[in-house]
C-alpha cells in the first residue's frame, strides 16, 4: 500500500516570452526569421538576463518596452511577456513654442509665401 500522494504541481522552471526587433537590431533575429521570436528563459529572469540569451552586449544603447511600457534592463519577465526591443530614440529640442512631441518645419529664406517650400542656391552667376 503507498501513501497519499501529493497533488499539487510543481512549477516550471522557466518562462517563454515572445521578441520583436525593431529597426538595425533586427540583425538579431535567427537567421531566416523574420516577426517575434519566441525565447525561454529561467523563471525569475529580468529584461537583462533575456538580452544575454539573445547575444546583446551589455553596454549596448537600446529602448526596451515590456508589455507595452517602456522597461529597463532589470525588469521582471513573466510567462507570455512581451519584449519589444528598439533602437534609441534621437531628437533634439522642440522649436520654439511648438509642444514637447509636436512636429515642426523651419524654413529659411526667400520671398515665399507663408508655408511655401523654398529652395537657396548659393554661387554662381
Amino acid at each position: 500500500m503507498t501513501g497519499p500522494r501529493d497533488s499539487t504541481r510543481t512549477e516550471p522552471s522557466t518562462i517563454t516570452v515572445m521578441v520583436t526587433f525593431f529597426a538595425d537590431l533586427r540583425r538579431f533575429l535567427p537567421r531566416g526569421a523574420d516577426g517575434p521570436q519566441r525565447y525561454t528563459v529561467p523563471k525569475d529572469a529580468t529584461v537583462d538576463d533575456l538580452l544575454a540569451v539573445i547575444g546583446v552586449a551589455p553596454d549596448a544603447e537600446l529602448t526596451i518596452a515590456l508589455d507595452g511600457e517602456q522597461a529597463d534592463r532589470d525588469a521582471p519577465l513573466r510567462e507570455g511577456a512581451e519584449v519589444m526591443l528598439l533602437s534609441p530614440m534621437e531628437g533634439g529640442a522642440a522649436a520654439d513654442g511648438a509642444a514637447v512631441g509636436e512636429a515642426t518645419t523651419i524654413r529659411d529664406g526667400g520671398a515665399a509665401a507663408d508655408g511655401e517650400a523654398t529652395t537657396t542656391r548659393e554661387g554662381g552667376a
